[in-house]
């Protein structure tokens, strides 16, 4: 049985209940539909890089897309541009790898890690800016099992959301780059990359940043102000680097990693009544005395 926790970035987690790697978008198709007849659970893994499993482990269906999901390939160009329809089971920083420098306008996937398809259903960026930029059209299956395309224009991507469909599962993203400004964006990718090596917890198993920024603030920032840099939990830890950070010690609990998580939501609403948003995904089933987090009425 496959365990999450030798899958995800945070190395926590339990077993998955049935783990499946369709090659094709048939297989995807048979997998979400078996699913759906089973009355279980379907859920798609890309790298498990922005995800938290319980310890217990994932009741129903988990897939990770390969085979052709993995593809990158031309579909059309000129003197300008260039479209890259690029599998959903692409990584993100092999993408960015193979075209840095030959075209421009990946510069929003430095550093994220992750696959294509997670990059479309978060809104995926950094300081360099947001996928949602360059995405021209998405494809997938909706929650039936049909294969289905949806245009940009058609998407209500915002920060940290891709606006997909509920059950809508992607499985290629059409994205438009530029042949202009190439080695332009490869120096800010690197001078990204290197702030990033100078202020994040790189060396430790984390999932990145774990809430999203509120609006005109960081999350970061109000954690630190809360005094929670270097708490722990067990062997998770608010990295003593940075506050918006959770890393994994060495043999922490999925358990420790949510303690974390809601004592930064506990101590940021009661000294600044803000309430941060997770930006990873808390899947599975939780003991309600630690998820969801809701703060007191008042």
């Amino acid at each position: 049985m496959h365990t999450f926790a030798n899958l995800g970035y945070w190395r926590v987690g339990g077993p998955m209940e049935r783990f499946l790697c369709p090659a094709t978008p048939d297989d995807l198709r048979v997998a979400l539909l078996d699913a759906r007849e089973r009355g279980r659970g379907f859920f798609v893994l890309g790298r498990g890089s922005n995800l938290l499993v319980p310890d217990e482990g994932l009741s129903g269906t988990t897939v990770q897309l390969g085979g052709e999901f993995c593809t990158i390939r031309e579909v059309h160009g000129n003197a300008e541009t260039v479209d890259l329809r690029v599998g959903a089971g692409v990584w993100n920083d092999v993408l960015l790898k193979r075209q840095l420098g030959k075209l421009s306008g990946l510069g929003a996937l430095a550093g994220v890690p992750g696959t294509m398809g997670g990059a479309i259903a978060m809104n995926a960026g950094t300081a360099l800016g947001e996928i949602d930029k360059v995405v021209t059209r998405v494809e997938g299956l909706d929650a039936e099992g049909r294969a289905c395309t949806i245009e940009r224009r058609d998407l209500p991507m915002r920060y940290r959301e891709g606006g997909l469909p509920v059950g809508f599962v992607v499985t290629a993203a059409v994205l438009r780059l530029s042949r202009a400004g190439a080695d332009d964006e490869a120096q800010r990718v690197e001078a990204h990359k290197a702030h990033r090596k100078a202020t994040q917890p790189l060396n430790q198993p984390s999932c990145g940043s774990v809430f999203r920024n509120p609006p005109g603030d960081s999350a970061g920032r109000l954690i630190q102000d809360a005094g929670l840099k270097g708490w722990r939990s067990g062997n998770a830890q608010i990295s003593e680097k940075h506050a918006n950070f959770i890393v994994n010690l060495g043999g922490a609990q999925a358990n420790d990693v949510l303690c974390c998580i809601r004592t930064a939501m506990q101590a940021v609403w009661a000294r600044s009544r803000v309430l941060l948003s997770p930006e990873v995904h808390i899947v599975g089933t939780w003991d309600e005395k630690l998820w969801p987090f809701l703060p007191a009425r008042e």
